[in-house]
C-alpha cells in the first residue's frame, strides 16, 4: 500500500517511542491559533526556549498523496516553513532515513542546520502512518555559518477517517540553540506548524503526488 514510501521517510523525523525523552514536555497543550481549519496547540518545554507545538488539520487528500510529499525530501523548501534546503544523506531501509535540513532564519539570527533520523511505522488495522523523527547532530559536520540543532524530536501522524478524509498531526519539540529573540521564539511555535500544514495540503494536490494514491 505504501510502496511510495520506499523513496523515503520525512522531514524533521524520529523513533516511534522514546525510552528517554530529549525534553521533559508538559502535557498542558492549549490552543494558540485556529485558522483555515488548522489548529495549532503549544506547550511549554523544559530545556528549550521554544515552546513545543502540535498542528492538526483534516484534509481531503488521500493518505498516499500526503505521504508521497513527506517522502520527497527535495520538496521540503516548497512547503516546510522556513526550510532553505533539504537532502537525504543516508537511507537505511524503506522505513528509516537520515536527512540534512537547513532552516532559514530572519536577519540577524544565524541559520540552523540539522541532521534528522526518520522512522516510519503503520498500524495494520487502522492504516494510520506514524513517522517519528529525532536529531542526530554528530552524524556529519555542520555547515559553515550555521548553528547545529542538537536537540529535536517530533512526529507526523496520518490517520485515515471513515468519511474518506485524512487527519494530519504534526508535532515537534526543539532547542534551536544559540541566542534567538523572544519575539521570534514565540512566533516560530505557531508559524511553523500552521504554514507547513497549509502548504502540505496544497502541494499534495499536485498531479505528481496525486498519482501516488492510485
Amino acid at each position: 500500500m505504501i510502496k511510495n514510501y520506499t523513496k523515503l521517510g520525512f522531514l524533521f523525523s524520529m523513533l516511534l517511542i522514546f525510552s528517554v525523552p530529549i525534553f521533559a514536555t508538559q502535557d498542558n497543550w492549549y490552543l494558540e491559533k485556529e485558522e483555515d481549519n488548522i489548529q495549532v496547540f503549544v506547550s511549554k518545554t523544559k530545556g528549550s526556549p521554544l515552546k513545543s507545538f502540535r498542528g492538526v488539520v483534516t484534509v481531503d487528500n488521500p493518505l498516499n498523496s500526503v505521504l508521497s510529499v513527506i517522502a520527497d525530501t527535495s520538496s521540503y523548501p516548497r512547503w516546510v516553513h522556513n526550510c532553505k534546503s533539504a537532502k537525504t544523506i543516508k537511507r537505511v531501509s524503506e522505513t528509516e532515513i537520515y536527512n540534512h535540513i537547513v532552516t532559514d532564519m530572519p536577519w540577524p539570527v544565524i541559520d540552523r542546520d540539522s541532521v534528522v533520523q526518520s522512522v516510519k511505522t503503520q498500524n495494520k488495522t487502522s492504516n494510520q502512518i506514524t513517522i517519528t523523527f529525532v536529531s542526530k547532530p554528530a552524524l556529519i559536520e555542520k555547515l559553515p555559518k550555521t548553528v547545529r540543532i542538537s536537540k529535536m524530536q517530533g512526529l507526523w501522524e496520518l490517520t485515515p477517517l471513515q468519511n474518506g478524509k485524512l487527519k494530519i498531526l504534526y508535532q515537534m519539540s526543539v532547542d534551536p540553540g544559540g541566542n534567538i529573540p523572544k519575539w521570534l521564539v514565540n512566533s516560530l511555535a505557531v508559524d511553523i506548524p500552521y504554514h507547513t500544514l497549509n502548504n502540505l495540503r496544497r502541494i499534495a494536490k499536485e498531479d505528481k503526488y496525486k498519482k501516488a494514491s492510485k
